[in-house]
Protein backbone atom coordinates (compact mmCIF):
# COMPACT_ATOMS: atom_id res chain seq x y z
CA UNK A 1 0.00 0.00 0.00
CA UNK A 2 1.96 3.50 -1.16
CA UNK A 3 1.19 5.76 2.01
CA UNK A 4 2.64 8.36 0.24
CA UNK A 5 -1.03 9.74 -1.45
CA UNK A 6 -0.72 13.18 -0.99
CA UNK A 7 1.91 16.05 -1.47
CA UNK A 8 1.22 16.59 2.13
CA UNK A 9 2.77 13.14 3.19
CA UNK A 10 5.30 13.93 0.73
CA UNK A 11 6.00 16.95 2.59
CA UNK A 12 6.34 15.13 5.76
CA UNK A 13 8.25 12.68 4.84
CA UNK A 14 10.75 14.64 3.21
CA UNK A 15 11.46 16.80 6.86
CA UNK A 16 11.54 14.06 8.77
CA UNK A 17 14.30 12.09 5.93
CA UNK A 18 16.68 15.09 6.34
CA UNK A 19 16.08 14.89 9.70
CA UNK A 20 17.16 11.27 9.75
CA UNK A 21 20.20 11.63 7.78
CA UNK A 22 21.62 15.11 8.45
CA UNK A 23 19.92 16.18 11.67
CA UNK A 24 18.93 19.59 10.21
CA UNK A 25 15.57 20.64 11.35
CA UNK A 26 13.37 21.97 9.12
CA UNK A 27 10.09 24.13 9.64
CA UNK A 28 6.85 24.41 7.77
CA UNK A 29 5.30 28.11 7.35
CA UNK A 30 3.23 28.10 4.73
CA UNK A 31 0.95 25.79 2.61
CA UNK A 32 -0.04 26.17 -0.80
CA UNK A 33 0.57 29.72 -0.94
CA UNK A 34 -0.59 32.71 -3.22
CA UNK A 35 -2.77 33.10 -5.93
CA UNK A 36 -3.00 32.77 -9.93
CA UNK A 37 0.21 30.98 -11.42
CA UNK A 38 2.19 32.39 -8.41
CA UNK A 39 1.03 29.48 -6.00
CA UNK A 40 3.55 27.73 -4.26
CA UNK A 41 3.05 23.82 -2.62
CA UNK A 42 5.18 25.34 0.89
CA UNK A 43 7.43 27.73 2.10
CA UNK A 44 10.18 25.89 4.47
CA UNK A 45 12.10 27.90 6.70
CA UNK A 46 15.79 26.56 7.96
CA UNK A 47 16.68 27.92 11.21
CA UNK A 48 20.10 27.22 11.10
CA UNK A 49 20.63 29.36 8.08
CA UNK A 50 17.82 31.72 8.71
CA UNK A 51 16.39 31.17 5.61
CA UNK A 52 13.06 30.59 3.89
CA UNK A 53 12.70 28.42 0.27
CA UNK A 54 9.98 27.78 -2.02
CA UNK A 55 9.10 24.44 -2.26
CA UNK A 56 7.34 22.36 -5.29
CA UNK A 57 6.00 19.07 -4.45
CA UNK A 58 5.78 15.98 -6.63
CA UNK A 59 4.50 12.44 -7.10
CA UNK A 60 6.19 9.76 -9.27
CA UNK A 61 9.16 12.25 -9.37
CA UNK A 62 10.77 9.77 -11.49
CA UNK A 63 8.38 10.19 -14.18
CA UNK A 64 7.70 13.72 -14.14
CA UNK A 65 9.36 16.43 -16.54
CA UNK A 66 12.11 17.91 -14.84
CA UNK A 67 12.89 21.00 -17.01
CA UNK A 68 9.43 21.55 -16.29
CA UNK A 69 9.81 21.20 -12.56
CA UNK A 70 12.89 23.61 -12.60
CA UNK A 71 10.86 25.92 -14.95
CA UNK A 72 8.39 26.45 -12.55
CA UNK A 73 10.31 26.59 -8.87
CA UNK A 74 12.37 29.27 -10.92
CA UNK A 75 9.06 30.69 -12.01
CA UNK A 76 8.02 31.20 -8.15
CA UNK A 77 11.09 31.29 -5.98
CA UNK A 78 14.48 33.77 -6.16
CA UNK A 79 17.39 32.38 -7.69
CA UNK A 80 18.90 29.72 -4.88
CA UNK A 81 15.83 30.01 -2.85
CA UNK A 82 13.85 27.35 -4.95
CA UNK A 83 13.38 23.75 -3.79
CA UNK A 84 12.16 20.28 -4.90
CA UNK A 85 10.48 18.22 -2.32
CA UNK A 86 9.59 14.41 -3.74
CA UNK A 87 9.31 10.75 -3.17
CA UNK A 88 12.23 9.82 -5.36
CA UNK A 89 14.94 11.45 -7.23
CA UNK A 90 17.89 8.86 -8.64
CA UNK A 91 21.17 10.28 -8.78
CA UNK A 92 20.82 11.76 -12.17
CA UNK A 93 17.95 13.79 -11.55
CA UNK A 94 19.81 14.96 -8.50
CA UNK A 95 22.90 16.25 -10.63
CA UNK A 96 20.51 18.08 -13.31
CA UNK A 97 18.85 19.78 -9.93
CA UNK A 98 22.13 20.58 -8.22
CA UNK A 99 23.33 22.18 -11.77
CA UNK A 100 20.42 24.19 -12.18
CA UNK A 101 20.71 25.17 -8.68
CA UNK A 102 17.77 23.94 -7.26
CA UNK A 103 17.84 22.41 -3.83
CA UNK A 104 16.00 19.07 -3.18
CA UNK A 105 14.98 16.36 -0.49
CA UNK A 106 13.22 12.75 -1.45
CA UNK A 107 11.41 10.77 1.18
CA UNK A 108 15.05 8.11 1.12
CA UNK A 109 17.46 11.08 2.20
CA UNK A 110 18.68 12.32 -1.01
CA UNK A 111 19.41 15.82 -0.60
CA UNK A 112 21.18 19.10 -1.84
CA UNK A 113 21.01 22.12 0.43
CA UNK A 114 22.90 24.65 0.06
CA UNK A 115 22.25 27.91 2.61
CA UNK A 116 25.56 28.98 4.33
CA UNK A 117 26.13 27.58 6.69
CA UNK A 118 24.08 24.63 5.92
CA UNK A 119 25.62 22.53 3.07
CA UNK A 120 24.34 19.32 2.78
CA UNK A 121 24.71 16.83 -0.48
CA UNK A 122 23.50 13.08 0.22
CA UNK A 123 22.48 10.93 -3.04
CA UNK A 124 22.62 6.96 -3.82
CA UNK A 125 19.76 6.16 -0.94
CA UNK A 126 17.26 3.59 -2.04
CA UNK A 127 13.42 4.15 -1.97
CA UNK A 128 11.55 1.91 0.38
CA UNK A 129 9.02 1.64 -2.04
CA UNK A 130 9.64 0.23 -5.54
CA UNK A 131 8.08 3.62 -7.79
CA UNK A 132 7.46 1.67 -10.73
CA UNK A 133 4.75 -0.39 -9.23
CA UNK A 134 3.47 3.16 -8.21
CA UNK A 135 2.30 3.71 -11.65
CA UNK A 136 2.55 6.78 -13.64
CA UNK A 137 -1.29 8.44 -13.81
CA UNK A 138 -0.63 11.61 -11.49
CA UNK A 139 -3.16 13.07 -13.51
CA UNK A 140 -6.66 12.10 -15.12
CA UNK A 141 -7.84 10.92 -18.43
CA UNK A 142 -7.37 14.11 -19.76
CA UNK A 143 -3.74 14.32 -19.64
CA UNK A 144 -3.40 10.27 -21.18
CA UNK A 145 -2.37 10.73 -24.61
CA UNK A 146 -5.95 10.93 -26.56
CA UNK A 147 -6.71 13.47 -24.01
CA UNK A 148 -4.02 15.54 -24.33
CA UNK A 149 -4.70 15.89 -28.12
CA UNK A 150 -8.09 17.59 -27.22
CA UNK A 151 -6.76 19.81 -24.80
CA UNK A 152 -3.91 20.90 -27.32
CA UNK A 153 -6.71 21.84 -29.46
CA UNK A 154 -8.60 23.91 -26.98
CA UNK A 155 -5.31 25.62 -25.89
CA UNK A 156 -4.38 26.45 -29.43
CA UNK A 157 -7.97 27.28 -30.51
CA UNK A 158 -9.86 29.13 -26.93
CA UNK A 159 -13.35 29.43 -28.55
CA UNK A 160 -13.03 25.35 -29.80
CA UNK A 161 -14.09 24.58 -25.49
CA UNK A 162 -17.76 25.35 -26.62
CA UNK A 163 -17.38 23.94 -29.92
CA UNK A 164 -19.68 20.91 -31.16
CA UNK A 165 -18.39 17.54 -29.65
CA UNK A 166 -18.16 16.64 -33.73
CA UNK A 167 -15.87 19.42 -34.56
CA UNK A 168 -14.10 19.13 -31.37
CA UNK A 169 -12.84 15.58 -32.91
CA UNK A 170 -12.04 16.49 -36.13
CA UNK A 171 -10.28 19.22 -34.85
CA UNK A 172 -8.27 17.24 -31.81
CA UNK A 173 -7.87 13.98 -34.03
CA UNK A 174 -9.73 11.88 -31.83
CA UNK A 175 -12.69 9.87 -32.08
CA UNK A 176 -15.85 11.62 -30.78
CA UNK A 177 -16.60 9.25 -27.70
CA UNK A 178 -13.08 10.77 -26.59
CA UNK A 179 -14.77 14.16 -26.08
CA UNK A 180 -17.13 14.30 -23.75
CA UNK A 181 -15.03 12.48 -20.97
CA UNK A 182 -12.48 14.74 -21.70
CA UNK A 183 -14.42 17.44 -21.11
CA UNK A 184 -15.85 15.84 -17.59
CA UNK A 185 -12.53 15.67 -16.61
CA UNK A 186 -11.11 19.12 -17.04
CA UNK A 187 -14.14 20.25 -15.28
CA UNK A 188 -13.59 17.92 -12.67
CA UNK A 189 -10.21 18.93 -11.97
CA UNK A 190 -11.15 22.59 -12.22
CA UNK A 191 -9.53 23.79 -15.18
CA UNK A 192 -12.85 24.32 -17.11
CA UNK A 193 -16.29 25.68 -15.69
CA UNK A 194 -19.57 24.74 -16.59
CA UNK A 195 -23.38 26.74 -16.04
CA UNK A 196 -21.93 29.77 -15.09
CA UNK A 197 -23.37 31.04 -18.60
CA UNK A 198 -25.72 29.25 -20.62
CA UNK A 199 -24.56 26.18 -22.26
CA UNK A 200 -21.40 27.78 -21.93
CA UNK A 201 -18.07 26.41 -21.11
CA UNK A 202 -15.13 28.96 -19.89
CA UNK A 203 -11.85 28.48 -18.63
CA UNK A 204 -11.13 28.70 -15.18
CA UNK A 205 -7.57 28.32 -15.13
CA UNK A 206 -6.05 28.51 -18.57
CA UNK A 207 -2.08 29.25 -17.71
CA UNK A 208 -2.74 25.89 -15.16
CA UNK A 209 -3.99 24.12 -18.11
CA UNK A 210 -0.87 25.07 -19.84
CA UNK A 211 1.37 24.15 -17.53
CA UNK A 212 -0.29 20.62 -16.78
CA UNK A 213 0.43 20.12 -20.48
CA UNK A 214 3.58 21.17 -21.27
CA UNK A 215 4.63 19.35 -17.97
CA UNK A 216 2.75 15.52 -19.08
CA UNK A 217 3.57 16.47 -23.11
CA UNK A 218 7.29 14.39 -23.26
CA UNK A 219 5.99 11.32 -21.31
CA UNK A 220 2.25 11.15 -22.34
CA UNK A 221 1.87 12.10 -25.87
CA UNK A 222 5.60 12.84 -27.39
CA UNK A 223 7.34 9.95 -26.65
CA UNK A 224 4.94 8.12 -28.82
CA UNK A 225 5.10 9.96 -31.71
CA UNK A 226 8.87 10.13 -31.16
CA UNK A 227 10.31 8.17 -34.46
CA UNK A 228 13.98 8.45 -33.88
CA UNK A 229 17.41 10.48 -33.49
CA UNK A 230 19.66 11.51 -35.86
CA UNK A 231 23.06 12.76 -36.24
CA UNK A 232 24.62 15.10 -39.03
CA UNK A 233 28.88 15.46 -39.77
CA UNK A 234 27.67 19.09 -40.61
CA UNK A 235 26.31 21.36 -37.54
CA UNK A 236 24.82 23.43 -39.99
CA UNK A 237 22.98 20.96 -41.91
CA UNK A 238 19.45 22.70 -41.29
CA UNK A 239 20.26 26.36 -42.67
CA UNK A 240 20.01 24.74 -46.65
CA UNK A 241 17.06 22.60 -45.77
CA UNK A 242 13.20 23.64 -46.71
CA UNK A 243 10.78 21.68 -44.85
CA UNK A 244 8.15 22.82 -46.59
CA UNK A 245 8.84 20.56 -49.20
CA UNK A 246 8.74 17.70 -46.91
CA UNK A 247 5.93 18.52 -45.47
CA UNK A 248 7.33 18.94 -42.04
CA UNK A 249 7.69 21.25 -39.34
CA UNK A 250 10.79 22.76 -36.96
CA UNK A 251 10.10 22.14 -33.65
CA UNK A 252 12.45 22.63 -30.44
CA UNK A 253 15.79 24.89 -30.57
CA UNK A 254 15.84 25.83 -34.44
CA UNK A 255 11.81 26.84 -34.14
CA UNK A 256 12.35 28.57 -30.93
CA UNK A 257 15.36 30.86 -32.72
CA UNK A 258 12.75 31.35 -35.51
CA UNK A 259 10.06 32.64 -33.17
CA UNK A 260 12.44 34.79 -30.61
CA UNK A 261 15.30 35.72 -32.53
CA UNK A 262 17.60 35.07 -29.21
CA UNK A 263 18.59 31.24 -29.41
CA UNK A 264 21.75 30.10 -30.99
CA UNK A 265 20.20 26.27 -31.87
CA UNK A 266 22.43 23.53 -31.28
CA UNK A 267 19.95 20.36 -31.16
CA UNK A 268 16.91 20.14 -34.00
CA UNK A 269 13.69 18.74 -33.68
CA UNK A 270 11.62 17.80 -36.91
CA UNK A 271 7.91 16.78 -36.97
CA UNK A 272 7.35 15.01 -39.53
CA UNK A 273 5.16 12.14 -41.35
CA UNK A 274 6.60 8.47 -41.52
CA UNK A 275 5.97 8.63 -45.27
CA UNK A 276 7.87 11.79 -45.68
CA UNK A 277 10.85 10.75 -43.70
CA UNK A 278 13.02 8.82 -46.60
CA UNK A 279 13.33 11.45 -48.79
CA UNK A 280 13.93 14.29 -45.84
CA UNK A 281 17.44 12.16 -43.88
CA UNK A 282 18.61 11.43 -47.91
CA UNK A 283 18.68 15.65 -48.26
CA UNK A 284 19.63 16.78 -45.43
CA UNK A 285 22.02 13.83 -45.05
CA UNK A 286 21.62 12.65 -41.39
CA UNK A 287 22.39 8.84 -40.37
CA UNK A 288 21.12 7.61 -37.02
CA UNK A 289 22.86 7.83 -33.84
CA UNK A 290 25.04 4.28 -33.30
CA UNK A 291 24.91 2.63 -30.24
CA UNK A 292 26.82 4.37 -27.28
CA UNK A 293 28.10 7.30 -29.78
CA UNK A 294 28.49 10.48 -28.31
CA UNK A 295 26.74 12.61 -31.37
CA UNK A 296 27.64 16.32 -31.23
CA UNK A 297 24.82 16.76 -33.19
CA UNK A 298 21.13 15.25 -32.48
CA UNK A 299 18.60 15.46 -34.98
CA UNK A 300 15.04 14.16 -33.44
CA UNK A 301 12.04 13.32 -35.61
CA UNK A 302 8.48 13.44 -34.11
CA UNK A 303 5.57 12.51 -35.83
CA UNK A 304 2.74 15.01 -35.37
CA UNK A 305 -0.23 14.42 -33.84
CA UNK A 306 -2.30 17.35 -34.44
CA UNK A 307 -3.89 18.61 -37.46
CA UNK A 308 -2.56 20.49 -40.19
CA UNK A 309 -2.87 23.74 -40.46
CA UNK A 310 -1.99 26.13 -43.75
CA UNK A 311 0.89 28.15 -42.07
CA UNK A 312 1.97 31.23 -44.22
CA UNK A 313 4.69 33.98 -43.66
CA UNK A 314 7.64 33.40 -41.35
CA UNK A 315 6.32 30.71 -39.25
CA UNK A 316 5.25 28.69 -42.39
CA UNK A 317 7.59 25.73 -41.10
CA UNK A 318 7.22 26.20 -37.60
CA UNK A 319 5.31 23.99 -35.29
CA UNK A 320 2.87 26.00 -33.22
CA UNK A 321 4.45 27.94 -30.49
CA UNK A 322 3.04 25.97 -27.60
CA UNK A 323 4.76 22.72 -29.31
CA UNK A 324 7.99 24.65 -29.37
CA UNK A 325 7.72 25.76 -26.14
CA UNK A 326 7.23 22.33 -24.44
CA UNK A 327 10.25 21.24 -26.56
CA UNK A 328 12.39 23.37 -25.14
CA UNK A 329 10.93 23.18 -20.79
CA UNK A 330 11.77 19.38 -21.89
CA UNK A 331 15.35 20.21 -21.56
CA UNK A 332 15.29 22.14 -18.40
CA UNK A 333 18.71 23.68 -19.86
CA UNK A 334 18.97 27.41 -18.75
CA UNK A 335 19.45 29.14 -22.32
CA UNK A 336 16.68 26.91 -23.17
CA UNK A 337 14.13 27.83 -20.60
CA UNK A 338 14.59 31.57 -20.74
CA UNK A 339 14.12 31.47 -24.51
CA UNK A 340 10.79 29.11 -23.79
CA UNK A 341 9.57 31.90 -21.53
CA UNK A 342 9.89 34.47 -24.05
CA UNK A 343 8.00 32.59 -26.49
CA UNK A 344 5.28 31.88 -23.66
CA UNK A 345 5.46 35.58 -23.23
CA UNK A 346 5.24 36.69 -26.60
CA UNK A 347 2.77 33.80 -28.00
CA UNK A 348 1.50 32.22 -24.93
CA UNK A 349 -0.33 35.07 -23.29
Amino acid sequence: MNRLTTERDILNETIGAIHREAGLRLDVVGHEVGTGDKRVDAIIRIPEAGTQLVAEIKKWAPHVNLGAVINQINHIAQPGKGMFLADYINPTMGERLKEANIQFIDTAGNAYINQPPVYIYIKGNKPELNLGARGTDKTGRAFQPTGMRVVFAFLRDKNLINAPYRHIAEQAQVALGAVGWVIRDLVAQGFLLEGRKKNQREFAKFDGLMDEWVEAYPHKLKAKQRIATFTADDPGWWQAIDLKTFGALWGGEIAAAQYTRYLHPKDAMVYIKKDDMAKFLKTARLRKIAQNEQADVRVDLIEPFWKEEQNRGKTADLVHPLVAYADLIETGDPRNLETANRIRENYLR
